[in-house]
């Protein structure tokens, strides 16, 4: 990733800023991209706000408000009365701004995909219900010259695709912030952890060791579960002596059971057979009555009725079919005949159809032989009617080809014209790239003057020079001022001492009014506590007790009170007791007043004391530590004057002075030739400013040239085309000529002379010989289907004649309107045909019948009418028929019943060993032995099952104990190889493994950069490092290793540097960032520090891993604003406004 540019408008106090980090930052002496730069401003300027405005932008965030506690729950009230969260984005729109004016922060940046990409975040103000509050945030990506994307969650995966950097890791990658600067160094394991997984994509190992974790987890609920369903079951499985008890017992059971059954059986079939013989007997005493019943009714009148119905009707069943069929024939034979007439009438009207079409066919064949005489007139054009068409396009070509040679022509005179001028304007482009050429060369010669006295300057040297002169005057001048500090604090603590003096003697006098107050407040609350108590006895006493006592006298109608010995009539009542409790109250008012007013006094001068005695250790306090920073910086003084050179034994300030006074000279000389050679690098810029131009004005005349060139042979070439094309033109239109002329000179001779009547005349007369030819056809083929549906009607008229010769032939024509006129002759046909056929058929049916029933008469002296009344009855039949089966088949089913009856009778006294007129078995007897067979049987089963039971739950417990025997060693098994891999990978072992392999190269990577600072320190950590911590070797100390947590703040501040620089290059070809921001720590570090780490930064780009890559330094240190040139300065506007300009750059062309 590569960030190209920041725009800001209205972000926290930046009102406007524009910076271009590819462009931008070009040295002003050297010309070339600053690998360092610093981004300087008075406190509150908003330095830090130019990494916000990246950060916000990319990722809707910032490090500041990302790092708030309880981000949810912590809410404000600003002054316009609208509430924000504490870690709301809408905190960075500047205060003050209208609703109309731009609030945003842009970064263009080129992804890892090679594109351009806008990321933006905008926010702003907006008026509702005439109160102003923060708009909405607004997220967009634009990726090259696509349209904006919006949306939370596109936007952040289109970015995140990108850049490949998560907020977190763009953070240990592009930007150490205030804060967050030594967190690897100083924080915990599991923060360790959370950076080096960010930055090596070891969450994958989290996830193996989660994983393991998991089945390691499940594995053992399983082994424990299964385990305790062993010992489970094994408790529930039969001993072998219960076992054997039981299976005897089943034995015995089983005997005495098939005993009692066959007891059972004999005594179910004796109560069977018992109640069989009753049941008949009952039942055919029954059957007996029910079939003298029926023999009376057989002997009965409507019995004797109904068979002879029923016997008159299946002996004429021939005789009534007869009668019906000829009945049906004479019905049919009146309706054939009732049909005829009208038949007759549409023969006529069709007969008088046929006439008229006899008429019509004769006119059209006249008509059809003049139409034949007209064709064979003209049929020697035919020819040439036929080929209208072709002949029509040939002679459209042959007028088209005349024109188009005209305009070749025209065409041809003017691009001969052309050429003059084309080769003049050749000629001139020429001489013009000449002259560009030799004010380009002059140029040139110029701008390699002006360098090579600018390289005898030798600038870099100067810059180093300066450089090393600017740090040494920067030290001089912290050293004069670190002794003027020296003077004002030891002044100070002279001061101080003194107060601490007086205070000590106002603490003494504090303590006494604390002592005397408190005895005040003792005595007041004793007095109060008395009258409350005495109070609270009086009322508990008067009102729960005498009240109440005296109250139940007046209720007993007693009359002396035996408290007080007055009469009933003098006692007080509940307001005389009020009045005797006044004085109490009184008096606890007082004592609780004066209770409040020693409380009073006595918070006061305790109060009065703390504050003293509590200002008195805080000024002993700061006493201490001033004393301690006067020796500290008095040490540190000696120091810095010792590797200054300078002489402590004489007076330092004097020698400070005329120090700083030498190296403000060699300063001045110094910047004098900086200045030089900064004005021979603005003449050379110039020079190649005008270079451009030229360079500009040569490629626009050698286009010129180019293009006159080509336009030059483009004309000739053209001209060439032009006699070619015409040329062609006329060999076309000799070819079209011939053509027509052979076609068309008999018909037409001169044709050629006025094309356009040939053409109307052609088109004329072939449409005329078309029209006729389809006049001819259409009429030839109408007169031939007239004379096929003659012919056709002829024949079906002839038929119908045929069936009916009397008919009337003769009609006069007249049209019968119909879509088919053989379809409505044929279905004439048909009817007529039919009504023959019917008539004819009926006919010979009823003369038949008549003749088989005149037979019938006679022989059974019955007449026509009988037989007729006969089949009247026909509904009647099925109901006597039904009634004489009915009491038939009920006397046979009665005798049946009273022979089967007797017969089971029979049987049963036979099984019962019993002959005809013993008694039976008593059935009340053979009931009771029943029940109490059944009664004994139902125990045994009941024994049975509860046997049967166990044993059968016996079995399946052996049977699912083998089972859980077998699962537990699978499980088991299965246990411990997850119980091995969990020891080993499981939870965050896995990753912690991984990252204490990971852990030792970063640590070799960051002691290159170390070794750069200081070659005090390097950087180790154990053999087996569970915990990630991380150890200092003191080289300086004979390699004692040393803990993080006793270095110094800038000794701190120099490690976790080379451990964020070494973070900050283990990065993916996907996780590459140009830039690397560092926002902390530099204030820490005295001079020498501060020159090793600047030294460091500034050959960042030649150190492994940070190859091309710039530091960009946030910072207000007075030394880096002299040392480093390339800047981006916050300036401070007032009213809480700033602005961004550049310094020391170059100005982008």
């Amino acid at each position: 990733m590569k960030i190209k540019e920041l725009h800001i408008r209205n972000i926290a106090s930046i009102e406007k800023g524009d910076i271009d980090f590819e462009n931008g930052l070009r040295d002003a002496i050297s010309g070339e991209t600053a690998p360092l730069f610093l981004i300087s401003g008075d406190t509150g300027a908003g330095k830090t706000v130019i990494l916000d405005c990246i950060s916000m932008a990319l990722y809707k965030k910032t490090p500041r408000i990302d790092g708030v506690a309880n981000a949810m729950r912590n809410d404000y009230v600003n002054a316009e009365g609208e509430t924000l969260r504490v870690a709301s984005i809408e905190q960075y729109t500047r205060l003050g701004i209208s609703e109309r004016e731009e609030c945003y922060s842009e970064v263009i940046f080129e992804g890892n995909d090679g594109m351009n990409y806008h990321a933006r975040l905008s926010l702003g103000m907006q008026r509702s219900r005439k109160q102003l509050k923060h708009r909405q945030p607004k997220w967009e990506v634009k990726k090259g010259d696509n349209d904006w994307i919006s949306g939370n969650t596109e936007v952040a995966n289109t970015i995140l695709q990108a850049v490949g950097l998560t907020f977190e890791q763009f953070g240990r990658m592009a930007m150490l912030a205030q804060g967050q600067f030594a967190t690897f160094l100083t924080g915990n394991k599991s923060e360790r952890e959370a950076i080096l997984e960010q930055l090596t994509n070891t969450e994958r190992f989290s996830k193996y060791g989660a994983a393991i974790k998991n089945l390691f987890d499940k594995a053992q609920a399983i082994y424990k579960q299964t385990q305790t369903e062993y010992e489970t079951e094994k408790t529930h499985i039969l001993d072998k002596e219960e076992k054997e008890k039981l299976l005897a017992e089943q034995s015995n059971i089983n005997t005495q059971k098939q005993t009692l059954e066959t007891k059972i059986r004999l005594n179910e079939q004796q109560l069977t057979l018992v109640n069989t013989i009753n049941q008949c007997r009952k039942n055919q005493t029954l059957a007996q009555e029910e079939l003298e019943q029926l023999q009376k009714r057989l002997q009965g009148e409507e019995y004797k009725a109904d068979m002879k119905l029923v016997k008159n009707w299946d002996n004429t069943t021939a005789q009534r079919q007869t009668l019906v069929k000829m009945q049906e024939a004479k019905v049919k034979r009146e309706q054939s005949l009732s049909q005829e007439p009208m038949c007759q009438q549409m023969f006529n009207r069709l007969s008088a159809d046929f006439a008229q079409r006899n008429h019509d066919m004769s006119l059209l064949s006249d008509k059809t032989e003049k139409l034949h005489q007209w064709i064979t007139a003209h049929q020697s054009q035919e020819e040439v009617y036929s080929k209208t068409g072709e002949i029509i396009q040939k002679i459209r070509q042959y007028e088209d080809t005349n024109k188009e040679i005209q305009t070749i022509a025209r065409q041809i005179e003017t691009e001969t014209a052309r050429t003059t001028t084309l080769k003049n304007i050749v000629e001139k482009t020429a001489q013009a790239a000449a002259n560009t050429d030799n004010a380009i060369a002059d140029i040139q010669k110029n701008i390699e003057t002006l360098s090579k006295q600018r390289e005898m300057l030798n600038p870099v040297l100067i810059n180093q020079n300066l450089e090393q002169a600017n740090m040494r005057n920067t030290r001089l001048k912290q050293l004069q001022q670190t002794l003027q500090n020296m003077e004002t604090d030891t002044n100070n603590l002279e001061k101080l001492d003194k107060e601490i003096k007086g205070q000590t003697e106002k603490l003494t006098i504090f303590h006494q009014a604390v002592q005397k107050a408190e005895k005040a407040y003792l005595a007041a609350k004793e007095k109060d506590e008395k009258a409350n108590n005495l109070l609270h006895t009086m009322q508990t006493s008067l009102e729960e007790h005498l009240v109440t006592l005296r109250k139940r006298l007046i209720a007993e109608q007693a009359d002396i009170c035996p408290l007080c010995g007055q009469h009933i009539n003098h006692i007080y009542l509940d307001e005389d007791f009020k009045a005797v409790l006044t004085p109490l109250e009184k008096e606890k008012n007082i004592t609780e007043e004066n209770l409040l007013k020693a409380t009073t006094a006595y918070d006061e001068a305790k109060k009065r004391y703390n504050t003293a005695s509590g200002m008195l250790e805080t000024q002993r306090h700061i006493l201490a530590e001033q004393k301690n920073k006067a020796d500290a910086t008095k040490k540190q003084a000696l120091t810095v004057a010792k590797q200054s050179g300078l002489d402590i034994t004489k007076s330092i300030a004097q020698q400070v002075n005329i120090a700083i006074n030498e190296i403000g000279q060699i300063l001045h000389q110094l910047k004098l030739q900086q200045k030089d050679a900064e004005e021979l690098q603005n003449k050379i810029n110039l020079l190649l400013n005008e270079k451009k131009k030229l360079e500009i004005q040569k490629t626009t005349a050698d286009k010129a040239k180019v293009q006159a060139d080509k336009d030059f042979y483009a004309n000739e070439q053209h001209i060439h085309q032009l006699h070619e094309q015409k040329k062609a033109g006329e060999r076309t239109a000799i070819n079209l000529f011939t053509d027509l002329n052979a076609i068309l000179a008999n018909w037409m001779p001169g044709w050629q002379q006025d094309t356009y009547s040939t053409k109307n005349i052609l088109c004329r007369d072939a449409n005329e010989y078309a029209d006729m030819k389809k006049k001819f056809d259409t009429a030839a083929q109408q007169l031939q289907t007239a004379k096929a549906t003659a012919v056709s009607i002829g024949n079906t008229r002839d038929k119908i004649l045929h069936l009916h010769a009397g008919w009337d032939t003769s009609a006069s024509p007249a049209t019968y309107p119909c879509s088919d006129i053989n379809d409505e002759w044929t279905r004439l046909y048909i009817e007529i045909n039919t009504i023959a056929k019917d008539t004819c058929e009926c006919t010979a049916i009823i003369t038949a019948c008549e003749t088989t029933l005149g037979i019938y008469y006679k022989t059974s002296g019955t007449a026509e009418s009988d037989l007729i009344a006969l089949v009247g009855k026909e509904k009647e039949i099925p109901e006597a028929r039904q009634r004489i089966n009915d009491l038939q088949a009920s006397i046979t089913s009665r005798r049946d019943a009273i022979a089967t009856m007797q017969r089971q009778q029979t049987e049963a006294m036979e099984k019962l060993g019993i002959c005809e007129g013993q008694d039976i078995p008593d059935l009340t007897l053979l009931q009771e032995e029943k029940n109490i067979l059944a009664l004994t049987r139902d125990q045994l089963v009941s024994e049975q099952a509860t046997i049967c039971s166990k044993l059968e739950e016996d079995k399946r417990n052996e049977d699912n104990f083998k089972k859980i025997t077998a699962r537990l060693e699978a499980v088991k098994k299965n246990f411990t190889k997850w119980d091995r891999l969990n020891s080993r990978f499981g939870g965050t072992r896995f990753r912690t493994l991984v990252q204490s392999y990971i852990l030792r190269p970063l640590l070799n990577n960051a002691n290159i950069y170390l070794a750069q600072i200081t070659d005090r320190y390097k950087l180790t950590c154990s053999e087996e490092n569970e915990q990630l911590s991380i150890l200092v070797l003191d080289c300086y100390n004979k390699n004692q290793v040393r803990s993080v947590t006793v270095l110094s703040g800038g000794e701190r501040f120099m490690i976790s540097l080379a451990l964020s620089l070494a973070l900050s290059s283990l990065n993916r070809p996907d996780m590459n960032i140009d830039i690397l921001f560092i926002d902390e720590g530099f204030g820490t570090l005295d001079e020498k520090s501060l020159d090793s780490v600047m030294s460091t930064l500034e050959r960042l780009q030649e150190i492994a891993g940070q190859n091309g890559r710039r530091v960009g330094i946030i910072s207000h240190r007075e030394e880096l604003d002299e040392r480093i040139n390339v800047q981006i300065r916050v300036i401070k506007k007032g009213e809480g406004r700033s602005r961004i300009e550049l310094k020391g750059t170059m100005p982008v062309k």
